[in-house]
């Protein structure tokens, strides 16, 4: 790539070249902000991503421990509501006693990227939480886009 020549968050070029302020330094200044600051684009998230966190979402639905397994980190962790920390394999045994429920749509969604991380916040109807936010960081490794924490919060009513 040409040394003037950066790409935003959303990995399209911007060519700094001759640019009468925006020279090396500045150059060199936006791509460090890129890195710190997120684009909180949500229509950008990947067709992979989205597909995967409806897959997950329907798995936890459905009590699909197979799916939830599939697409969680294995150092996952999750905390819930009342501050228990659960690690994969304490929530995957909690998950497999479970039983299906009835699906909820989300609210309040947001979704925003941090490098080569999205962290998706949203308002949901939780077992034995009733409303809570939800926040869940999806990295992407060799098995594709896998949910690596999750952080569960009472919503005020």
């Amino acid at each position: 790539m040409h040394p003037q020549l950066k790409r935003d968050p959303l990995g399209r070029n911007i060519n700094l070249e001759g640019h009468p302020w925006l020279g090396p330094a500045c150059s060199d200044w936006l791509s460090r902000c890129h890195a710190w600051f997120p684009s909180a684009i949500a229509a950008q998230v990947p067709p992979e991503l989205r597909e995967a966190m409806r897959a997950r979402d329907e798995a936890v639905v459905k009590a699909d421990a197979a799916t939830w397994d599939r697409l969680t980190t294995d150092d996952f962790t999750v905390v819930l509501a009342d501050g228990t920390l659960l690690t994969k394999g304490e929530r995957l045994a909690q998950f497999k006693t479970q039983q299906a429920t009835t699906p909820a749509p989300a609210q309040q969604e947001q979704i925003k990227h941090y490098g080569d991380v999205f962290v998706r916040r949203a308002r949901r109807q939780v077992r034995d939480a009733g409303a809570a936010w939800v926040l869940d960081i999806w990295v992407k490794d060799a098995k594709g886009w896998r949910v690596a924490a999750v952080q569960v919060t009472s919503a005020k009513k």
